[in-house]
């Protein structure tokens, strides 16, 4: 009793202060002993092949690469290592290992065989959803994910990509009256909130059936209140510290920045909230009835098998509003960048438009203002543009376009918005992948940069060649050892040939046997991206109305090379000094410049878009 009353009473010799600091002096020392008990069993674990994987050299003792992943470009520092350490190395994160997967066979088998997510996936969702919101996205329960899925993918079958291809028509009309009249009062346009607006209406109006998106309470704010939550969600997934900080009572009252993210979250939830409770109100649709509401409405618990509650849809709901408008915003946003890159490029698709019809005078028509809404404008006002359907080209009509799809998959090979995904967990029990054992609970991180962008999988891997697609249809897949790690397996029935065959495909699981995939934009194996073919009719649609109306070019101040420092042909990937496109026009930026201007996030976007627009003489 004589030491309980000295250092836990204030008789103490610190005074008051006493009981605080010897309860601070115990907690740092079972959090110290935890560590070290967590240090032994990481050096003891039993390591099968990891020891045999070489690995760049640590930058930290503790750490280990953390510090190289902190860094704004840290896809192209994995792209250096995989060149220098091979296509499969593993790296140091606290104590945990993980593999870096860059080998197409490897990846394949991976993404097939090993069903676990890691706890970034998870930790995506609620910071998204609020804690303990977990959507099929980010659910460790395969009961849940499966449920999910099956429920869910009917509703991205190419019969229901046509019903929501009218809300893709009209959210472009608004886009081009918004283009325009920005081009004209400021003589360029910040093109990504526009595109990020547009996927939303498109998502919302089109899988969703919304009467009217832009008229929901909050829809104006939602676009940058995701952006903001998934900006700090990235953060967190590579600085555990600053997650264990977010989610403190008091982070919110010491940061304005996690007070704004909060409040961004109650937005989100609350949007998403009303949306599932308009989607659950509706009267139960007919079992033929699959598109993504009726899909929505017809999910059901995983375990319980009760009808769900708007609360515990809500994440379902926000998670395909949200995977949906950010990364098919960014790939066209990465398109057009590439155009003003690559202006020859840019000038041949926009012949294939012309030359097919496609998005003609006739498409898109100007709207007669009333006289309630010309009354009080001061000044000419360019009045609203809205596109016709009758003159419109069909999903199918976009995907018969060899240049503008040989064009786009090469945007989306350089610069795949989900640059760093497709993290797998090992389970309980070790897992072996093309002949290497690995121990349970590893990180197998297969990243899509290093498997589009390295040269051992590709030739001229930092160039940017549409060509290569039109001259090979088989280009998505790997061909020989030297190529993919494996020899190339017959194609399966089912697999259409051409360069809509690399994207578009159905949201299926990929058919048996097929040589590995060195092209993944929406990922492989049966986790790979549900709504895959919605998303690449909109980014088709899209691009083809933007090139074949303007001619696109980079404001100047998205130029970040040094005067007098012009490369004339920087790939916009892989090394600085390669010589990219070569032809007539040439490319202002480096790979460099291009890294400079990239944000690598949860999706891998242009910090900024600024562009100048030209309408083209038909």
């Amino acid at each position: 009793m004589g030491l309980l009353d000295t250092f836990y009473s204030t008789k103490g010799p610190l005074g008051v202060w006493t009981p605080v600091v010897v309860v601070l002096l115990n907690a740092l020392g079972v959090a110290l002993g935890l560590g070290v008990v967590q240090l032994f069993k990481f050096l003891l674990k039993p390591q099968y092949d990891l020891a045999k994987l070489p690995q760049p050299p640590v930058a930290d003792w503790v750490l280990g690469h953390v510090k190289h992943l902190l860094r704004k470009d840290y896809h192209r520092v994995i792209l250096g290592w995989a060149k220098q350490y091979g296509r499969i190395f593993k790296l140091r994160i606290l104590n945990e290992w993980t593999v870096v997967i860059t080998d197409p066979a490897a990846a394949a088998q991976v993404l097939a065989t090993v069903p676990g997510r890691t706890h970034n996936y998870k930790h995506i969702d609620e910071v998204l959803g609020g804690p303990g919101k977990i959507s099929m996205f980010g659910t460790p329960d395969e009961v849940h994910w499966r449920n999910a899925r099956k429920a869910t993918a009917p509703a991205f079958s190419m019969a229901n990509v046509r019903r929501y291809y009218g809300g893709v028509l009209s959210a472009a009309g608004e886009l081009l009256s918004r283009l325009e009249a920005e081009q004209g009062a400021l003589g360029a346009v910040d093109a990504e909130p526009l595109l990020q607006r547009l996927m939303l209406r498109a998502t919302l109006e089109g899988l969703y059936e919304v009467p009217d998106a832009t008229a929901l309470p909050g829809f104006d704010e939602l676009a940058s209140n995701i952006l903001l939550l998934m900006a700090e969600a990235n953060a967190q997934v590579t600085d555990p510290l600053r997650a264990f900080f977010y989610f403190t009572p008091i982070a919110p009252l010491v940061s304005k920045h996690v007070a704004r993210c909060r409040a961004a979250l109650k937005q989100v939830v609350m949007f998403h909230g009303r949306t599932a409770a308009r989607i659950l109100a509706r009267p139960e649709p007919s079992p033929d009835n699959t598109l993504l509401w009726a899909c929505l409405h017809r999910l059901r618990h995983p375990h319980t098998g009760r009808k769900l509650t708007p609360g515990q849809l809500h994440p379902e709901v926000g998670m395909y509003t949200a995977a949906g408008f950010d990364t098919t915003a960014s790939t066209v946003g990465w398109c057009m960048y590439a155009a003003s890159l690559w202006p020859e490029q840019q000038q041949a698709v926009a012949a294939e438009l012309r030359a097919a019809g496609i998005f003609g005078p006739a498409a898109v028509v100007e709207v007669a203002a009333n006289a309630e809404e010309a009354e009080g404008q001061s000044g000419p006002r360019r009045p609203p543009l809205r596109l016709d359907a009758q003159h419109c080209p069909g999903p199918e009509e976009l995907a018969k376009l060899p240049r503008l799809n040989a064009f786009i998959n090469e945007v989306m090979r350089m610069f795949p918005p989900t640059a760093v995904s497709a993290e797998r967990l090992t389970p309980d029990e070790p897992v072996t992948i093309m002949g290497m054992t690995f121990p349970a609970k590893t990180v197998l991180w297969c990243i899509t940069y290093g498997i589009h962008m390295s040269d051992a999988n590709w030739e001229d891997a930092a160039k940017f060649k549409p060509e290569r697609w039109l001259e090979d249809p088989r280009c998505a897949f790997a061909k020989s050892p030297g190529a993919g790690g494996a020899a190339a397996a017959p194609a399966t029935a089912g697999g259409a040939e051409g360069p809509a065959a690399a994207i578009g495909g159905a949201a299926e699981e990929e058919p048996p046997n097929t040589a590995p995939r060195r092209f993944v934009p929406f990922g492989q194996g049966p986790k790979n991206c549900v709504g895959q073919n919605f998303g690449i009719t909109v980014v088709r649609a899209v691009v083809a109305l933007l090139l074949r109306r303007y001619h696109v070019d980079l404001h100047p101040d998205m130029d970040t090379s040094p005067e007098g420092d012009k490369l004339g042909g920087g790939g916009g990937g892989g090394d600085g000094n390669s010589s990219g496109s070569g032809q007539a026009g040439g490319c202002r930026h480096s790979a460099e410049d291009t890294a400079r201007l990239t944000h690598v996030a949860v999706i891998t976007k242009l910090k900024k878009l600024r562009l100048v627009l030209q309408r083209r003489d038909d």
